[in-house]
C-alpha cells in the first residue's frame, strides 16, 4: 500500500506542476476506474491519459490473494467529433496461498462512438467495442485466445446535480459462452468540481456456473483541480461476499492536449 500511495502522489502533482492555468472551451469527460463509461465523446484531436492504482484482498471462494498494480491506464483520441479510440493495459502483481504472480492484463484496443445526444427525457446513447489480445503460457493474466466486449450506453440528465447512466454489454473472454452485464450509476455534482458516483453492476455467467450472477456495488468520488485533469478515489463492494472482498483505486484522468 506504501507503494500505491507514493504513486498517487507523484501521478495527483504531475499535472499541478506541468500545467499552466487556462480556460477550457471543452467540457471535460472522464471514464477514469473502468465500470459503467459515459457516453461523452473526446473532442477531435484530444488525447488523455486515464490511470489508477489499486489494491485487492480477497478471501471469496475459499481462496485468499492479495493483488495490486501500479499502472492500470487507457489511453483516449478523438478522431471525430462523435467517435473516439482507446489503447489500455494493466501491470499486476497478485500473492496467492504463497505463490507470485506478475504480468500484464486486460491488453485491448477499441472504439467508442456517439449515436444519439439525447432531447428530453430520451437519453444520450453511445456505443463501445473493445478487442483483448491474448498471451502465451507465461503470461498470468492474459487469456489463450482473443476476445471482445460490446457496450450500449445511455445517460439522462435528471435534474441540474444529479445524472443517472445505464449500460448492457456482451463480454467474451476466453469461455465457452459469453458473459451479459447490465448495471447502472447515479451522478451526484455536490459542487462545480466534486462528483459523487454510487453504481451497481451485474455479471451474469451462464447457468453451468456454481454463482451463475454476480452483483456488485461501487462508489467514486472525483475532483477536477483542473479544466484538463481529474483525481479520483474509487472502491468496489461484491454483494454477495461482502466480508471476503475489499479494495480500494486512486488515480487521474489528465488531457494532454488542448486542441
Amino acid at each position: 500500500m506504501r507503494r500505491v500511495r507514493q504513486l498517487f502522489l507523484m501521478i495527483a502533482l504531475m499535472p499541478a506542476c506541468l500545467l499552466a492555468q487556462e480556460t477550457e472551451t471543452e467540457e471535460f469527460t472522464s471514464d477514469l476506474f473502468g465500470g459503467i463509461t459515459g457516453t461523452d465523446i473526446l473532442p477531435k484531436g484530444r488525447l488523455q491519459w486515464e490511470t489508477y492504482a489499486f489494491y485487492e484482498h480477497t478471501t471469496m471462494f475459499g481462496i485468499e490473494a492479495d493483488t495490486w498494480s501500479p499502472n492500470v491506464s487507457v489511453l483516449r483520441y478523438g478522431i471525430r467529433k462523435d467517435t473516439e479510440l482507446m489503447l489500455q493495459g494493466a501491470w499486476l502483481h497478485t500473492t496467492d496461498e504463497g505463490n507470485n504472480y506478475t504480468g500484464f492484463a486486460d491488453l485491448a484496443v477499441g472504439f467508442k462512438t456517439k449515436l444519439f445526444d439525447g432531447w428530453k427525457a430520451v437519453p444520450s446513447i453511445a456505443m463501445r467495442g473493445l478487442l483483448y489480445f491474448p498471451g502465451g503460457e507465461n503470461f498470468s493474466y492474459l487469456p489463450d485466445n482473443f476476445g471482445f466486449q460490446l457496450d450500449l450506453i445511455f445517460r439522462n440528465q435528471l435534474t441540474l446535480w444529479c445524472d443517472l447512466g445505464y449500460m448492457g454489454a456482451i463480454i467474451w473472454d476466453d469461455t465457452p459462452r459469453p458473459t451479459t452485464f447490465w448495471g447502472a450509476y447515479l451522478d451526484f455534482k455536490l459542487s462545480d468540481k466534486l462528483v459523487l458516483t454510487l453504481e451497481e453492476d451485474n455479471y451474469y455467467y451462464g447457468p453451468d456456473e456454481d454463482e451463475k450472477l454476480q452483483p456488485w456495488a461501487s462508489w467514486t468520488i472525483s475532483y477536477q483541480v483542473h479544466p484538463r485533469v481529474e483525481l479520483g478515489i474509487a472502491s468496489d463492494i461484491s454483494l454477495r461476499h461482502i466480508k471476503n472482498y475489499f479494495n480500494v483505486m486512486i488515480g487521474v484522468a489528465w488531457q494532454l492536449t488542448s486542441h
